[in-house]
């Protein structure tokens, strides 16, 4: 996101010099011009203002989210009951709760460098990228703090990430203990099994000493000795417990670990000695609630009785796991659905990876993508695609019902599905495409005319990449290999070398569009029975710096993908009416200009209001312009299709649909759709000729549109003898080789006069 925003600022930055640049021409010269500069300079100074606006709000906008952000993981971290840090990675953000203030004695001043008062806390001199991955990775990190006086602390650290903005900087939370109390603890444990004897009174008395839950382990004895303060924090009896009556206590979940912990205590409990172990579960308190407890525990030998003793304290830990809850939720949690978040997913897909290898099982990583999702966004509004967020997580939360696994939003309108490989390959397929069944059945509100779909790719792990963040690459790069809309691909090794070619590609693209490497070229459209050019199609070429001329066959897919085609369509709206207007200046007839328009352009809302402004900058009138849609995507939501094709008639723009019969049972949609031409696709001439059935279509075709008053145009006419057919059969118009080749402005200029004088009828 960072890098497109850069390019995003250059290109608005750029465009408004050059309009500066344009005014001061216009200035200078402005005695030798007449209203025509006075309009254009007004309009100039306008685009220069508004563009300067728009750079500046979402400038500031970025800027509030950043501000606002900060201010409510400060005001999370100030509140916090338990000694707590917040801090950025490039050290911009520094806050200090009281309570950690209360136990190092350090506290924010602004003589203090932010690098070297974080290093402080956790015992570093310079805090680096080696550091903070150190201080990040490690569970429970103890370090001795120096404080300004001269004073040590030791500290336990845990430490997570909670926000990484747009600029990659990644905001810490950092959750201290102070090990002071616990080192107290193993002195005096120390100096209480100096005194412990064989007998159980003993044990009983030593425990009167002390006022802290502590929990005793004797080597070949079966029952355990709590302190009093233990025996009051679980509501226990007496001074002793047997292990049956604690496991009572243990919640069921965490039974298996509270089992392996003692069984290695009883077995090898030598292997405990000299060093502090830790195990945490939860218990059932006095109060007959389950808390959290952290059981700190060393082992050591009585040297009255020559057998080992484990000793320890018992802490209740349940704030700090609380508040471990809320750092969870903030860094693992996507807060529009409530689903878990890339960083969950990957630390999940990291562990499950591991267990593939050595356990030899798999699971299928299937990525989804809600089709034009962009659109909705820009038509509908924000408050409506999160809407279809949280439809589309209730759909995934549903798989997971049915097939078991995982589910994340992993990003935008990305979500990621973990299923268990089961044997049979057409199980994310089926998956899928229940998805897609569910999420049809999401379109209300504004969405009630909206084809709801999504694309889907996936891959099996751990056979198709060496780690989880690969395999879910190869997901994604399975999504992207399919341009259709609801496609749902298996990830393929040759998928891997076409993504990274597309990439080079549209970033290649995305800087010719800036240095206006685009060109247009224009191919006849004549009249059958008069020979008369009756319009041109603009074609978008790319002039490579190579000086090779890529076709829009090449390029104009990935422009689709990433959304760079909105900015070359606009580019060929603008050109082909500038064009056209100034052949008209130049005395030359009118002539019919048709662009082509992509689906991401014509389901925009304000589709007809883009045209009808290019139209007026360019003084062209609206009958001199025609659109062409594929049948396949005038056809893909009907509703809308209408609705926007109604508004562009009355307009009184032109409307044609291309490449007509190739997709869809489309005569029947001839009558509903307003289309003021019909453009048959090629392959009906090649087999034209020789197949009578195909001749057959094409004369129903055209007494069908004739009888709707809809003109009739064929494309891809290379021989005079096609011509003559479709001039038998009643088409209107044709276009292709037989007639020009697509040209550049100055060879159109030159067919368009010649054609005034001069023209061919087969």
């Amino acid at each position: 996101m960072k890098w497109k925003w850069h390019i995003y600022y250059s290109v608005e930055v750029l465009f408004a010099l050059l309009t500066c640049f344009v005014i001061y021409y216009a200035f200078c010269r402005r005695e030798q011009s007449d209203l025509v500069f006075v309009i254009f300079n007004l309009y100039a100074l306008l685009a220069v203002i508004l563009s300067l606006i728009l750079v500046v709000r979402v400038d500031r906008t970025q800027q509030r989210r950043k501000q606002s952000t900060r201010k409510r993981l400060a005001h999370l971290t100030e509140n916090l009951s338990s000694p707590a840090l917040l801090w950025s990675d490039d050290f911009s953000q520094v806050v200090i709760n009281e309570k950690l203030t209360g136990v190092t004695g350090i506290a924010m001043r602004d003589d203090y460098d932010a690098r070297e008062l974080v290093g402080l806390f956790f015992g570093m001199k310079e805090m680096n990228e080696a550091d903070i991955r150190r201080i990040v990775m490690e569970r429970n990190l103890e370090r001795r703090c120096t404080a300004p006086d001269g004073t040590n602390h030791e500290l336990v650290w845990v430490t997570s990430s909670v926000e990484t903005d747009s600029a990659g900087v990644t905001t810490f939370l950092s959750i201290a203990a102070d090990l002071a109390e616990l080192r107290s603890i193993q002195s005096e444990l120390a100096d209480y099994s100096r005194r412990l004897a064989a007998s159980e009174g003993r044990y009983a008395l030593s425990m009167e000493l002390t006022d802290i839950g502590i929990l005793l382990i004797e080597q070949g004895n079966p029952k355990l000795f709590p302190s009093d303060k233990l025996c009051a924090m679980l509501g226990l009896q007496g001074t002793v417990i047997t292990v049956p009556e604690l496991e009572k206590l243990v919640y069921p979940a965490d039974m298996a670990v509270f089992e392996r912990h003692l069984r290695n205590m009883r077995e090898s409990m030598r292997a405990f000695v000299g060093e502090m172990h830790r195990i945490e579960l939860r218990v059932r308190a006095a109060d007959g609630q389950y808390h959290w407890y952290s059981y700190r525990f060393k082992a050591k030998e009585n040297p009255e009785t020559g057998r080992l003793v484990v000793g320890g304290s018992v802490i209740d830990i349940s704030e700090q796991k609380a508040q471990e809850a809320m750092i969870e939720q903030l860094a693992y949690v996507d807060d529009v659905t409530g689903m878990p978040n890339r960083n969950r997913l990957m630390r999940m897909g990291e562990e499950l990876y591991a267990g593939t290898v050595e356990m030899g099982t798999s699971y299928w990583v299937i990525v989804m993508d809600i089709d034009r999702f962009h659109l909705i966004n820009d038509t509908c509004g924000y408050a409506e695609g999160n809407r279809l967020l949280q439809s589309f997580a209730e759909v995934m939360n549903a798989q997971i019902k049915s097939y078991g696994g995982f589910a994340a939003r992993i990003s935008g309108d990305n979500f990621a599905l973990i299923l268990r490989d089961s044997g049979e390959d057409d199980l994310p397929d089926r998956a899928v495409q229940r998805v897609q069944q569910m999420l049809a059945t999401k379109a209300s509100g504004t969405l009630v005319n909206r084809n709801l779909t999504c694309s889907a790719g996936y891959a099996r792990m751990p056979a198709d990449g060496d780690s989880f963040e690969h395999i879910l690459e190869h997901a994604e790069f399975a999504v992207s290999a399919n341009k259709r809309l609801g496609s749902i691909s298996r990830y393929t090794s040759v998928m891997h070398d076409s993504i990274i070619r597309e990439s080079d590609l549209e970033m290649q693209l995305a800087e010719a569009i800036q240095r206006n490497e685009l060109v247009l070229y224009y191919q006849p459209k004549v009249a059958l029975e008069t020979g008369e050019l009756i319009g041109l199609e603009a074609l978008v070429r790319w002039q490579h710096p190579s000086g090779q001329m890529i076709s829009p066959g090449v390029f104009i897919p990935i422009a689709e993908k990433s959304h760079l085609i909105t900015q070359i369509t606009r580019f060929v709206m603008n050109e082909a009416c500038r064009q056209a207007r100034q052949w008209q200046k130049m005395g030359l007839p009118p002539i019919v200009m048709s662009v082509n328009v992509s689906g991401t352009d014509f389901y925009q809302q304000n589709i007809c209001e883009q045209l009808l402004a290019t139209l007026s900058r360019n003084q062209l009138d609206p009958r001199w312009l025609e659109i062409e849609l594929t049948e396949s995507l005038a056809l893909k939501d009907i509703d809308l299709t209408i609705m926007q094709m109604q508004q562009i008639r009355a307009a009184g723009i032109q409307i044609a649909m291309d490449d007509f019969g190739t997709g869809y049972s489309s005569l029947s949609y001839i009558q509903r759709l307003p289309f003021t031409m019909l453009k048959m696709d090629r392959s009906f001439v090649l087999d034209m000729e020789t197949d009578p059935v195909v001749r057959e279509i094409v004369c129903s075709v055209m007494r069908i549109a004739k009888a709707k008053r809809i003109h009739t145009i064929v494309e891809g006419v290379e021989k005079p003898e096609q011509a003559r057919l479709l001039r038998l059969y009643g088409c209107d118009y044709i276009q292709g080789y037989l007639y020009g080749h697509p040209m550049d402005a100055a060879e159109t200029e030159a067919y368009m006069r010649e054609n005034m004088t001069k023209r061919k009828v087969y």
